[in-house]
C-alpha cells in the first residue's frame, strides 16, 4: 500500500502535467487544421479559380482554428490565415469594394505574421500584395516591399513576386524601388526560361516590357530568348 507521501507525490506530478498534456493536445489540433488549410490552398493554387462558398468557409475555419489553438503567435499559422482569405475574392480587380472586407482581415493577418516572423520575406510580400489590391500604396506598402528585397534576396519566390509588384506599381514607384524592382526582375530572369517568359507577359500586359528589357544585358537576353 502506498504511503501518504507516495499518493501525494503521484498526485501532485498528474496534477503538473495536465497543462503540458493540454499544450501538446492544443499544438497537435493546431497543426492538423492548418494542414487542412494548406490542402484548400494547394487545390486553389492548381485550379487557379476563386474557391467555392462552402470550400472557403470551411478552410477558414481551419486556418482560424490553428490560430487560435496554438500558444502564442505563430506566423506561419498566421500567414496562412491571411491567404486564405485573400482568395475568397482574388479575381476581384484592384479596390473593388465587395472584397474589401476579406483583403483587409487579411491585411490584418499578415501584420501579426510579420510581427510573428519579422525576418520572413515571404510575409513581407503577401503584407505588399495585400495593400496592392487595397490601392493602398502607401508607407507601409514600401516597407514591406524594403522588407522582402532585404530578406529574401536569393528566394525565386520572392524575387517573382516583388517584380511583379514592382512593374505594377512603377508609376508610383521612386528611384531606389524602381532599382529594386529591376534587380528582382533581372534574377527572375537568369533563374529559368519559363521565369523568364512569364516575367516578360507580365511587363508586356504592363506596358513596361521596354523597360524591362533595357535592364537586361545581352548575354542574358539571349540566353532566355527573350527582347529581340
Amino acid at each position: 500500500m502506498k504511503t501518504f507521501t507516495q499518493r501525494l507525490a503521484t498526485l501532485l506530478a498528474l496534477t503538473l502535467s495536465l497543462p503540458l498534456l493540454y499544450g501538446s493536445g492544443c499544438l497537435l489540433l493546431a497543426g492538423i487544421a492548418s494542414y487542412q488549410a494548406q490542402a484548400f490552398l494547394d487545390d486553389w493554387k492548381s485550379k487557379g479559380n476563386e474557391p467555392s462558398p462552402q470550400a472557403w468557409q470551411v478552410a477558414h475555419a481551419a486556418a482560424q482554428r490553428a490560430v487560435d489553438l496554438y500558444p502564442g503567435s505563430n506566423g506561419e499559422y498566421l500567414e496562412r490565415l491571411g491567404r486564405v482569405l485573400q482568395w475568397q475574392q482574388f479575381r476581384q480587380p484592384y479596390g473593388a469594394a465587395e472584397a474589401e472586407p476579406s483583403r483587409r482581415a487579411a491585411l490584418e493577418a499578415f501584420r501579426a505574421a510579420s510581427a510573428a516572423r519579422p525576418t520572413w520575406p515571404n510575409n513581407w510580400v503577401a503584407l505588399a500584395y495585400t495593400k496592392l489590391y487595397l490601392r493602398e500604396l502607401d508607407d507601409e506598402f514600401a516597407h514591406a516591399l524594403k522588407q522582402a528585397q532585404a530578406f529574401g534576396p536569393n528566394r525565386i519566390d520572392v524575387n517573382r513576386s516583388l517584380a511583379e509588384i514592382g512593374l505594377i506599381t512603377w508609376p508610383v514607384l521612386d528611384a531606389q524601388q524602381e532599382q529594386d524592382t529591376l534587380e528582382a526582375a533581372r534574377r527572375t530572369v537568369a533563374y529559368s526560361q519559363r521565369e523568364a517568359q512569364n516575367l516578360l507577359a507580365i511587363a508586356e500586359s504592363t506596358g513596361m516590357d521596354f523597360e524591362l528589357c533595357e535592364s537586361l544585358d545581352a548575354a542574358l537576353k539571349d540566353t532566355r530568348k527573350i527582347c529581340r
